[in-house]
């Protein structure tokens, strides 16, 4: 018996171990990816603990969790895809929340002076742009560009993710489109044009915990991590609002 005792004494203590070491699996939208690892570095720093990040346009992710995915924690880019995740069975329903709002910016590297509306008005080569029916900031582009009265005026180069038309346009391959503002921050000014937020529906970027989590009580806390002043005034610094 006291050999029984002293097995279920050494399992308890391995299991609660490794809850106590437990990495979280947080699948987030691409635009946010870099910016998520700042702050898992930052977490790592003062909780001492680790997350794991997969990272995919927000169409994708979505997918990919409605047919049971195992991840603990959803960034998504929008609104609409959270909130079906949370109203679905993958979903902890009321765990939804706000983490950042995106900005969108004409970029064109190459060019000689300042980008404007107007560069983007009298442009004529292809631009590259994230797939409205996968990404966030492809969708915010496409009512950019309807509201501008320019949808139709282009040939469009579609990325799966916005980090991907990004890669588009730094390898050359296309001389100009339209990335997430935290993408280009950091360039000289001169190479793009942030696009007035009144063109496009607001491109609020929401979390949301998922039901299959096993670790929920870690997941927790990385949210109301992520959700503190300290860390909101960093992502702001990265270019979200």
């Amino acid at each position: 018996m006291a050999v029984v005792m002293r097995l279920f004494i050494l399992l308890f203590l391995s299991f609660s171990s490794f809850i106590a070491h437990a990495e979280i699996k947080i699948a987030v939208a691409s635009n946010f990816k870099m910016t998520l690892i700042d702050i898992a570095k930052e977490y790592k720093h003062e909780i001492g603990k680790t997350v794991i990040i997969s990272s995919a346009s927000t169409g994708i992710l979505f997918n990919q969790i409605m047919h049971g995915a195992p991840f603990d924690l959803f960034l998504s880019a929008d609104v609409a895809r959270a909130r079906l995740i949370e109203s679905s069975p993958q979903g902890v329903m009321g765990s939804r929340f706000t983490y950042a709002r995106g900005q969108l910016a004409f970029w064109q590297p190459k060019s000689p002076v300042q980008v404007t509306a107007d560069s983007l008005s009298h442009y004529k080569d292809r631009i590259a742009i994230a797939d409205p029916k996968l990404a966030p900031y492809g969708l915010a582009t496409k009512q950019a560009l309807i509201s501008m009265k320019l949808w139709k005026n282009h040939q469009y180069i579609q990325g799966t993710n916005i980090v991907q038309t990004y890669q588009f346009i730094d390898s050359g391959n296309i001389n100009a489109g339209f990335v997430a503002y935290v993408l280009v921050k950091k360039l000289p000014k001169k190479q793009y044009y942030l696009l007035p937020t009144d063109l496009f529906q607001p491109i609020e970027q929401q979390g949301v915990i998922l039901a299959k989590s096993r670790h929920l009580n870690e997941t927790k806390q990385f949210v109301n991590f992520l959700k503190s002043a300290k860390i909101k005034q960093l992502i702001q610094q990265k270019g979200y609002l």
